[in-house]
Protein backbone atom coordinates (compact mmCIF):
# COMPACT_ATOMS: atom_id res chain seq x y z
CA UNK A 1 0.00 0.00 0.00
CA UNK A 2 1.29 3.65 -0.89
CA UNK A 3 1.19 6.40 1.29
CA UNK A 4 0.19 9.33 -0.26
CA UNK A 5 0.52 12.57 1.23
CA UNK A 6 -1.90 14.31 3.63
CA UNK A 7 -1.37 18.12 3.05
CA UNK A 8 -0.11 17.64 -0.55
CA UNK A 9 -1.80 20.98 -1.52
CA UNK A 10 -0.88 22.74 1.59
CA UNK A 11 2.71 22.44 0.82
CA UNK A 12 2.61 24.19 -2.80
CA UNK A 13 4.77 27.08 -3.26
CA UNK A 14 3.36 30.16 -4.67
CA UNK A 15 5.09 32.67 -6.43
CA UNK A 16 5.18 36.61 -5.59
CA UNK A 17 3.59 37.51 -8.78
CA UNK A 18 0.51 39.03 -7.55
CA UNK A 19 2.48 41.38 -4.55
CA UNK A 20 5.26 42.43 -7.31
CA UNK A 21 2.32 43.62 -9.86
CA UNK A 22 0.35 44.86 -6.85
CA UNK A 23 3.40 47.00 -5.54
CA UNK A 24 4.45 47.71 -8.98
CA UNK A 25 1.34 49.08 -9.93
CA UNK A 26 0.61 51.03 -6.69
CA UNK A 27 4.01 52.74 -6.89
CA UNK A 28 3.16 54.20 -10.37
CA UNK A 29 -0.40 55.17 -10.01
CA UNK A 30 0.46 56.91 -6.46
CA UNK A 31 3.79 58.70 -7.79
CA UNK A 32 1.92 59.59 -11.00
CA UNK A 33 -0.93 61.15 -8.80
CA UNK A 34 1.56 63.19 -7.07
CA UNK A 35 3.09 64.80 -9.49
CA UNK A 36 -0.29 65.98 -10.97
CA UNK A 37 -2.62 66.82 -8.47
CA UNK A 38 0.32 67.93 -5.84
CA UNK A 39 1.47 71.35 -4.59
CA UNK A 40 2.40 73.58 -1.85
CA UNK A 41 -0.71 75.32 -1.30
CA UNK A 42 -2.66 72.11 -1.66
CA UNK A 43 -3.91 68.48 -2.41
CA UNK A 44 -6.35 68.39 -5.19
CA UNK A 45 -9.92 66.38 -5.03
CA UNK A 46 -8.55 63.91 -7.68
CA UNK A 47 -5.59 62.81 -5.49
CA UNK A 48 -7.99 61.43 -3.59
CA UNK A 49 -10.12 59.89 -5.87
CA UNK A 50 -7.15 58.45 -7.27
CA UNK A 51 -6.29 56.93 -3.74
CA UNK A 52 -9.55 55.45 -3.61
CA UNK A 53 -9.28 53.75 -6.31
CA UNK A 54 -6.03 52.44 -5.40
CA UNK A 55 -7.06 51.06 -2.26
CA UNK A 56 -10.54 49.01 -4.54
CA UNK A 57 -7.86 47.80 -6.74
CA UNK A 58 -5.81 46.18 -3.55
CA UNK A 59 -8.66 45.22 -1.87
CA UNK A 60 -10.14 43.10 -4.87
CA UNK A 61 -5.76 41.86 -5.63
CA UNK A 62 -5.64 40.21 -2.23
CA UNK A 63 -8.92 38.85 -2.54
CA UNK A 64 -8.27 37.60 -5.90
CA UNK A 65 -5.06 36.02 -4.59
CA UNK A 66 -5.74 34.80 -0.25
CA UNK A 67 -3.82 32.27 -0.10
CA UNK A 68 -0.75 34.34 -1.08
CA UNK A 69 -1.11 37.29 0.72
CA UNK A 70 -1.83 34.85 4.06
CA UNK A 71 1.84 34.47 4.35
CA UNK A 72 3.14 36.29 7.01
CA UNK A 73 6.29 37.19 4.98
CA UNK A 74 3.65 38.14 2.14
CA UNK A 75 2.23 40.65 4.98
CA UNK A 76 5.60 42.29 5.93
CA UNK A 77 6.44 42.85 2.31
CA UNK A 78 3.10 44.76 1.28
CA UNK A 79 3.45 47.07 4.79
CA UNK A 80 7.28 47.96 3.63
CA UNK A 81 5.94 48.35 0.22
CA UNK A 82 2.91 50.65 2.17
CA UNK A 83 5.09 52.80 4.19
CA UNK A 84 7.04 53.28 1.15
CA UNK A 85 4.39 54.93 -0.34
CA UNK A 86 4.49 57.86 2.35
CA UNK A 87 8.40 58.27 1.73
CA UNK A 88 7.57 58.98 -1.98
CA UNK A 89 4.62 61.24 -1.25
CA UNK A 90 7.21 63.14 0.83
CA UNK A 91 9.44 63.22 -1.72
CA UNK A 92 7.58 63.93 -4.91
CA UNK A 93 5.09 66.39 -3.00
CA UNK A 94 7.84 68.33 -0.46
CA UNK A 95 11.31 67.93 -1.30
CA UNK A 96 11.07 67.58 -5.12
CA UNK A 97 8.46 70.87 -5.04
CA UNK A 98 11.35 72.91 -2.59
CA UNK A 99 8.42 73.52 -0.63
CA UNK A 100 9.27 75.67 2.73
CA UNK A 101 7.77 73.55 5.83
CA UNK A 102 8.87 77.12 8.09
CA UNK A 103 8.44 80.10 6.77
CA UNK A 104 11.22 82.41 7.65
CA UNK A 105 10.12 85.74 9.70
Amino acid sequence: MINEPQNYFKDRHYSLQALVSLTTANYIIFALGVQVCVNCERVHWFFWLILAGLAWYNYYTIRRNLEEFEEKRTQIIYGISLAGLGLLYYLLGVVALHCDMVKPL
